[in-house]
Formats: C-alpha cells, sequence, structure tokens
C-alpha cells in the first residue's frame, strides 16, 4: 500500500498558546498605552525605561532642591524689602532731627523752644529703636547674626544709654557656588552701634610655646603656614620631615627632632622660644633646614636656610596671634595683672579683677562679669587687645585700679600713647599761635607751655615738664603723672608759698580747659584732672542722645555738633539702605535666573518623561484593532472539528 506525503499538522495546544500570549501581549501594551493617556507619563515605573530613570531622578531632584531655594531666596526679598522700609523711616527721623538742629541754632532761638524741641528729638530717639527692632518672621532686621533680649530686641535701654545686642556680621544665605547672599543688616553698618576706639595700643608679644596652634601664627613671611615638608640635614645627611598634618608648633617641634634623633641622637635639638623656633647644634655637629623644591612650610616657620654649627641660631619671628586660648604667662610683654583695672561706663564705675585669669579669654569673662557692655577684641596685628563699646549716648573710660593694668595691656582710654586728636570725642585740642597753658606754683613761679606740634599724652606731659624745667622749678617741685586711679593727668605741687597752685589757659587758648586740667587748687597740692578722651560711641542714637541733651542745655555749640553727628550717621543710614538695596536687587535676580532654570528642568523632565498623547491614542487604535482581530482570529479556530484535520 502506497503511502502518501505527510502533510504537517498545527496542533490545538500550540495555536492556543500562541493566540493566548498574543492576546496577553496586545492587552499588555493596551493598558499600558490606557495608563500613559491617564497619566500623561510615559514613564510610570523605573521598568519602563531603565535608562531613562537614573536622568529623571536627578531632575526631580534637582527640581526639589531648587524649590528650597526658591523659597529661602523669597524669604530672603521679604526681609530685604522690610529692611529697606526700616531705613527709608530711619532716614526720615534723622532728617528730622537734622531739621530740628538747623532751626535751633538760628536768630530766635530761646531756651524754652529749645527745651520743648529736646522732647521732640526724644520722640525721634525712640522711634529710631524702635525702627532698628523690627523683625521679619521671627528674625531680626538688623542684629546681624547673633545676640537678642528675651523678647527678641536687639536695641535695649542700658544704663542711660542703647545696647546693641546683635553680632557684627550680617546672617548670610547660601544661594550656591560657594557664594553666600546677606540674609538681614546689622546695627554697626546700619546705624553705628560699636565703637571704633578703644584699640590696643601695646604690643603683648605673645610667645612661641609647644601649643601655639599653627593657624594662629602670621608666619615669618606674613602668608600664614603653608603645610608642606622640610628636609633637615644633620652632619651631612639629609632627611625629610613631612608638616603637612602638624598641627601646633609642638607638633613640628617633635617630627623635627625625631628626625635629627633618628640620624644621631646627640646631634642638637629645635624648640619653641621666644618669638619663633631655635635651631641648636650641639658641638661638633651641623644641622641645617630647608624647605624642598616649590615648599615653603620652612619659610613660613622663618627656619628655611637656617644652618646651626656647635651653636644655637634663633629662626624668624613668627608673628604669633592672640586668641581666647593664649596663657597670660606666654605674654613676652610685662603687664600688671594684679592691680586690674576701672571701667566707666556712663556714671557706673567697675573694677576688674584679673588675678585669677590664666587666659585672654578668662579676661575677657571677668570684663563680662561686670556686664558694662564692653567687648574684648584682638586688634587687627594680632598682637593687642581691644575694647570695644556695645552702648551709645553714654561715654566709656576705661583706667587704672591703683596699678599700671590698663596701660601696660594698652587699653586706657586716657594713657600715655592716647592721641590729643581723640580728645573731645574727636575733636582734638585746639592750640593757638604761641603758649597755650599757664602755670603758677605756690612760690610764685610762673610759666606757660605752648602744645602745638603736640600728638600724645605723653608728649604733652614732656612738655609740661621741659617748660618747667626751663622756668628753673626744681627737681620734684612740680610732677605731673597718670592718674594711679581712673584716668586723668594728676598735677603736684611742692613748692611752698602764699600763691594758688593754678593752671589756666594761656592767652586765647582753650587748650586747659580742653585738655581737663584747667584748675585752681589754692593752697592745696594737687590738680586731678579730668577725662576728655573717653569713648562715646558714634551711632544714631548717640547723636540723637547728645542733640536732645544740648537742647536742654541751651548749647548752641552743642546743638550744631550734635547735628553735625546727626548728618554723618544719616549718611550711614542711606549707605546701609543702599547696600541692603543692591542685596534686594541681586535676591530678584537670582529668583528670576531660578524660575528660568525651573522652567528649563521640567521642559527637559517632561520630554523624557511625558507621553505624545496623538502618538499614545493613535497606537491605542491600533492595539483594539489588533486585539479585535486576535480575538476573531481564535473564535475561528475554536470552531474546526477533527474533520478538519482529516486529509
Amino acid at each position: 500500500m502506497a503511502v502518501g506525503p505527510i502533510t504537517p499538522r498545527t496542533t490545538l495546544l500550540l495555536t492556543g498558546s500562541t493566540l493566548t500570549n498574543n492576546l496577553l501581549r496586545t492587552q499588555a501594551e493596551l493598558f499600558d498605552a490606557e495608563r500613559q493617556i491617564q497619566t500623561g507619563k510615559q514613564i510610570n515605573k523605573p521598568s519602563d525605561a531603565p535608562g531613562k530613570i537614573s536622568t529623571l531622578n536627578a531632575l526631580n531632584e534637582q527640581i526639589e532642591a531648587r524649590a528650597q531655594y526658591t523659597q529661602n531666596l523669597t524669604f530672603a526679598q521679604g526681609l530685604l524689602t522690610f529692611a529697606d522700609q526700616s531705613l527709608a523711616d530711619a532716614t526720615d527721623i534723622l532728617i528730622e532731627a537734622q531739621a530740628t538742629a538747623s532751626s535751633q541754632v538760628g536768630v530766635g532761638s530761646d531756651a524754652d523752644t529749645r527745651q520743648a524741641m529736646a522732647f521732640v528729638v526724644d520722640e525721634q530717639l525712640a522711634g529710631l529703636i524702635e525702627a532698628a527692632n523690627r523683625q521679619f518672621n521671627g528674625i531680626s532686621l538688623f542684629g546681624g547674626d547673633n545676640g537678642a533680649a528675651a523678647d527678641g530686641d536687639v536695641f535695649v535701654d542700658f544704663l542711660g544709654g542703647v545696647r546693641y545686642l546683635g553680632g557684627s556680621e550680617s546672617l548670610n544665605l547660601d544661594i550656591g557656588s560657594s557664594s553666600s547672599q546677606a540674609l538681614n543688616s546689622n546695627g554697626i553698618d546700619a546705624f553705628g552701634a560699636l565703637s571704633s576706639r578703644v584699640r590696643g595700643t601695646a604690643d603683648l608679644d605673645p610667645q612661641a610655646t609647644d601649643d601655639v596652634r599653627l593657624a594662629d601664627i602670621d608666619g615669618a613671611d606674613a602668608r600664614g603656614f603653608r603645610p608642606g615638608s622640610v628636609e633637615v640635614t644633620i652632619d651631612g645627611t639629609a632627611v625629610t620631615v613631612d608638616l603637612t598634618t602638624a598641627d601646633t608648633l609642638g607638633d613640628v617641634v617633635t617630627r623635627i627632632n625625631d628626625a635629627i634623633d633618628g640620624v644621631d641622637p646627640a646631634a642638637g635639638t629645635i624648640a619653641a622660644t621666644g618669638t619663633g623656633l631655635t635651631l641648636t647644634a650641639n658641638a661638633g655637629h651641623t644641622i641645617s633646614i630647608a624647605d624642598l623644591q616649590s615648599g615653603n612650610a620652612a619659610l613660613d616657620l622663618g627656619i628655611d636656610g637656617t644652618t646651626a654649627t656647635g651653636a644655637s641660631v634663633a629662626g624668624s619671628d613668627l608673628r604669633v596671634r592672640l586668641d581666647e586660648l593664649t596663657n597670660l604667662a606666654d605674654l613676652g610683654a610685662t603687664i600688671d595683672f594684679a592691680s586690674g583695672l576701672t571701667i566707666t561706663q556712663g556714671l557706673t564705675t567697675k573694677t576688674a579683677d584679673f588675678s585669677a585669669a590664666t587666659t585672654i579669654q578668662d579676661l575677657q569673662n571677668d570684663i563680662d562679669d561686670l556686664d558694662l557692655g564692653v567687648r574684648r577684641e584682638s586688634n587687627d596685628a594680632g598682637d593687642g587687645l581691644d575694647r570695644v563699646s556695645e552702648v551709645s549716648g553714654i561715654a566709656l573710660s576705661v583706667g587704672e585700679n591703683g596699678g599700671t593694668t590698663a596701660n601696660d595691656l594698652g587699653i586706657a582710654t586716657f594713657g600715655a600713647a592716647t592721641q590729643l586728636a581723640d580728645f573731645r570725642d574727636g575733636l582734638g585740642i585746639e592750640t593757638v599761635d604761641g603758649d597755650d597753658l599757664s602755670f603758677t606754683l605756690h612760690d610764685g613761679t610762673t610759666f606757660f607751655v605752648d602744645i602745638s606740634g603736640v600728638l600724645t599724652v605723653d608728649e604733652l606731659m614732656t612738655a609740661i615738664q621741659s617748660a618747667a624745667d626751663a622756668a628753673t622749678v626744681a627737681a620734684g617741685d612740680l610732677t605731673v603723672s597718670l592718674a594711679a586711679t581712673g584716668t586723668g593727668l594728676v598735677f603736684t605741687d611742692s613748692t611752698a608759698g602764699a600763691e594758688d597752685f593754678v593752671i589756666a589757659n594761656a592767652g586765647l587758648s582753650n587748650a586747659a580747659e580742653q585738655l581737663g586740667i584747667l584748675g585752681n587748687a589754692g593752697a592745696g597740692t594737687t590738680i586731678n584732672g579730668t577725662d576728655e578722651a573717653t569713648v562715646k560711641v558714634e551711632s544714631a542714637f548717640t547723636a540723637l542722645a547728645e542733640l536732645a541733651d544740648a537742647l536742654r542745655r541751651n548749647d548752641a555749640l552743642g546743638i550744631t555738633l550734635a547735628g553735625g553727628k546727626v548728618e554723618d550717621r544719616l549718611d550711614g543710614v542711606v549707605n546701609a539702605r543702599a547696600l541692603v538695596g543692591v542685596d534686594s536687587r541681586r535676591v530678584q535676580d537670582l529668583l528670576e535666573r531660578s524660575a528660568d532654570m525651573d522652567i528649563a528642568d521640567r521642559q527637559l523632565r517632561s520630554l523624557i518623561e511625558d507621553a505624545d498623547l496623538t502618538e499614545v491614542i493613535s497606537r491605542y487604535g491600533q492595539l483594539q484593532t489588533q486585539l479585535q482581530a486576535s480575538l476573531q482570529v481564535g473564535s475561528i479556530s475554536n470552531q474546526l472539528s477533527l474533520l478538519d484535520f482529516l486529509g
């Protein structure tokens, strides 16, 4: 029996499986298209586009971060806008006060009118304080980066004046790229809230010790300390010493000595002494130190090229700077810490006791404990101390307490180094051609002193003593010295006779009065001068307080001078407002730039993430047709019988 060719048959199982898979795939694609139409997104989960999801995540994080950044800028803009308005109000107040001063120095002003106008200035002062204490969402507009009273005020009534509790720097907002933007102003820039004097006049000569941090030295080349390695050569053997991680001079000393000991422990040593490092080579040995190529560590440490042969060689002065942790015992200057000093703020005088102090911070703590509104700061050179008053409207003086502490520290308001130009709130001493001072002693001796060209209190004392010597006053018969307690000059007449002991102005000069030494002791032997070199905070508050005081005293000259100070501080407030305006403009620019970048980021995200609805809807229709066709094919397949497969 002949067998014909075999015709391949597709089983029902395989056909059904293929049909089912096609239906499932079409339904899945149809569901995905429906989801894209509903959400508008072509990517709804990482598996939808693994290659794009990392970019999307980065964009989403950037958009969220920018939203916070924009919120911060919006807050800063609001604060700066409010600060601008407050400075505008302060400007108006000072303009009104300036007009008051001008109106009260002309013809027709009398004591009663000036008394009445003093109350007006009092109200202007109160209004200025209110403007300076304004806040925006809990942040002081003019408090800077620090401090406030319990009620949030940064300008408070204190000892008859106005004390500033805020910081010296403004709050800053991080705007990225290592930049920052001022968020508020501070009372110093806006209102001149801290004194510019007492500036330290003494070099306290901080010494180099093992404990001195390398961050606290200006370095022999005045560039600080630049970390690196140095080469130490001991009797011809060179060793590289790594100082990149050194933190203190003690670290430097230890590492270099370890290198020396590694070659020959008997060769010598290096030590921190005096104002720098001292290299010592013992007898029969030679040690030298130098920077490696392009290095600066040895140069900054004052020992680059230093060679010691059987002797000690001192390196250059490291210019050690004072900081809070500097030990008083490490100061090269001789200072009387036992006596302490007196501080007078307005009508309040207190004594600072330094007998238990061991560090610079202890000195500050002792001052702070007096609660007189006086800050300690290191001077710009880093070798002395400054005293800064926080209280406007009253005078500050720093003097002795029976010793020499204030002058030794260089912070006496009336000391040997005090400039005559600083007397009378910076007006200085007015001299005339010829003699300025007249002295009459008990024995009838009279002499005169020309102080033209005299610059300091020390030079003044020398000029007076020289004039007395020229008048043949015996040594010791007239002495002039600084007050042992408090401030001012003390004159002692030890001569005998019936004449009064008198210090007076000579001719048309007012120098004796302006120096605070005008006086008649009668039969007494001593004339105690007053301190005419007290320090006042040259703030807008001081200017208004002095104007009100001059009006009450019916003092035309005082009104004129106070009016000039009001004008000066008006310029300061106007400048501060201009700076706030610049900051506000910058923030506005940043806001606009941020908005543009946000739009760009969102557009990019949309290109990656959003669905093309036209294409998706078209594909959705195709998938529906495809699904319908698959179902029809399946329906036909399911109607086949066994006879359809028999040949």
